[in-house]
Parts: structure tokens; sequence; C-alpha cells
């Protein structure tokens, strides 16, 4: 089903670790200002480029502060660097900050957030779904026991509650059963940048978890997250995307099912964007795959043009079942990108 053109969100990313932290919270502010509908932070440890990366909570917090509408989430927190407990007092502390404004992004973890740290990470989605069953039971107010694989509570409760009394949770799912627990269990999708044709054919797998958990896909909001370049001549948009290729296109397993064939070697079939972040030698071969990127496969996966160009392509998202748009500002001049999304995108898609 196509989402109503008028109920279609715009959520801004902010730039970490490209920006250090004032300037985080006057952007927040600025894409707020714009009609950016939700503010979303990485919950990382490290990234690249190098820069600061905040602890992303304390950021959202500060953010929650100096804006007043929109909704501010991370994409994506996970369930192996805090327990439970810690996690839902920390969240619903800044659900309480913003007046009701937060949600949850959780994802099954990344490598680089978790075995540099000695983190143990076994059996991530399974950890994911009695995380999120715990978390929740804390929202409820309760008290309760609780014997499950990962953690033993007994007589647990906490002393805040979230103002709404719970608190979204989406999942940042790109597996296939991740995708199906997401459509059995969580109130939000939140994608890697795909294709509109890779992103349908995910949004299917949440389809199929929700059918088998007898919930409508529209309870769940179905999210993308997506690099855009806005400027007046195409030509200049895709020059700035094909400087962030490896971003847009994390890994060859992608550029393949996409249909692109790009001739790499054994070893370079199983790099990624975040495996590479674990040592040099894996960064170093990562970017040799960045290279062999096809720029029109970066167009591909992002939103990247003339303003016209833009809304054409966020109308193909939209039909590919997008309701939620959580944007990473790629242009080559940013405060131009938010001027057109202010003056022209979003209004063109509210307009109704």
């Amino acid at each position: 089903m196509t989402p109503d053109q008028s109920d279609i969100r715009f959520g801004c990313f902010l730039p970490i670790p490209a920006a250090p932290v004032d300037k985080l919270l006057k952007i927040a502010k600025i894409n707020e200002e714009a009609g950016f509908d939700s503010i979303w932070a990485p919950d990382h440890l490290l990234f690249i480029p190098p820069g600061i990366v905040p602890e992303a909570w304390s950021m959202l917090a500060a953010a929650a502060i100096v804006t007043e509408k929109a909704t501010l989430g991370t994409c994506v927190s996970d369930p192996h660097r805090h327990h439970p407990a810690v996690l839902a007092q920390k969240v619903a502390t800044v659900d309480q900050i913003s007046g009701g404004r937060v949600t949850l992004g959780l994802g099954a973890g990344e490598a680089m957030n978790l075995e540099p740290y000695g983190i143990d990470w076994k059996r991530p989605v399974s950890r994911l779904i009695e995380f999120t069953t715990i978390v929740r039971k804390f929202w409820s107010g309760e008290t309760f026991n609780y014997e499950g694989e990962f953690w033993k509570l007994r007589d647990a409760f906490l002393q805040i509650r979230p103002s709404r009394g719970t608190i979204p949770i989406y999942f940042g799912a790109n597996s296939p059963r991740m995708l199906e627990v997401t459509g059995e269990i969580a109130d939000g999708w939140l994608s890697t940048p795909l294709s509109p044709t890779l992103f349908n054919k995910r949004l299917s797998l949440v389809k199929k978890g929700a059918e088998k958990a007898n919930r409508p896909l529209n309870e769940i909001d179905v999210g993308a997250y997506l690099y855009t370049s806005v400027t007046e001549k195409s030509e200049d948009a895709s020059k700035q995307i094909e400087k962030m290729k490896a971003q847009v296109i994390p890994s060859p397993q992608l550029l393949k099912e996409a249909g692109y064939h790009v001739e790499l070697s054994e070893e370079l079939q199983s790099i990624s964007y975040f495996k590479a972040l674990l040592n040099s030698e894996w960064l170093e071969k990562f970017l040799t795959f960045a290279e062999s990127i096809p720029l029109n496969a970066a167009i591909e996966f992002s939103i990247t043009g003339t303003t016209e160009d833009c809304i054409e392509k966020i109308e193909a998202y939209i039909k590919a079942g997008v309701k939620h748009f959580l944007l990473l500002n790629a242009g080559p001049d940013p405060r131009s990108v938010v001027k057109v999304y202010r003056e022209e995108i979003i209004p063109y898609f509210k307009k109704s």
C-alpha cells in the first residue's frame, strides 16, 4: 500500500562526526525550523571520517532543550552496551526533558562498536528481542520478575516513566530475520540506504512479519535512511554524492543485489563500511571497493540532483512504501539544501 503523500514525514540526521557538539545543536534547531519532523543521532563509539562522536542520548537531551516539536531518536542504539534498565531509564529521562518527543531506534549491533572494546554480542537478534521486551516492561511502571536467556530480574522497576506511558521502538534492520522481527514487534523500521526497488523488496519481509503477528502494516512507521544532495545543476549534486559512494552503498552485496556487476577479489566480496572501521588494513581494502562503485549506483541509492530530480526520487520512494525519510545532508552547500527542503520540497509533500 502506497502511503498518502500528506502523511509523509521528513527527518534530518545530525552530521556526526563532521560537526562539533555546539554546531550540532544549532543544526538541530535550524532543521526543525525548516520543517523537518524528526532529528536523529547515530549511537556509535566511533565513526569515519575522523571527528567528534558524542554520546547519543546526552546529545539528544541537549537537542531537546533547543527544539520544541521535532521527535528525537537514535539510528540506532544496540542491546549490548547497556543493561536494559539503564537504557530504559536514560531514554525515559530524555523523553521527560523533551515533553514526550523521543523514539528509541534499536539494532542488532555492529562490530565496530563492540569488538574493539571486548563487548560480547553473541546471538544479537535474540538478545535484541529480549531487550525490547524488558525495556517495555520497565516503561509500563510495573514491578516484575523476568527469567530470560540474557537477563534475570527480580522485583525490578523504574521510578521514571515516559511522558506518554511508553516510547516507540524502531528497529534498524536489513537481514531477512531482522526484517521479519521488525514486522512482528517494532513500532517502526529504519532501513539502511537502499534503492526504491530494494527498499520495497525488504518491506515485503517486514509485511510478512507483521502478518505473522496479526498486525496491519500501517501500524509500522516505515523509514528510510538516505543521503541527499540538492543543487541547481544536477551534475554538481552528483559530484558531491560521488565523494560519499562508500557510505551510500556500504557493501558489495548491496551493489550486486541492485544489479551492478563489479569485478572484486574474493576477499573484497565480504568487505563492508562497518567492518572497515576495525583496523587500517580493512579500511584500505574497503577504499579499493569504494573506488569501484559506479556513480549511477550511488545516485540510485540516494536523493540526488536538482529540486525537481529530488521530488521525483522522493515520489519513487513513497511508491516503494517509505513513510518517513531520515536524510543526511550531503550537499556541497548544506545551508542551500536545507533552504530547498524548507521552501520547496517539504511544502510540496505537505501541501494537501
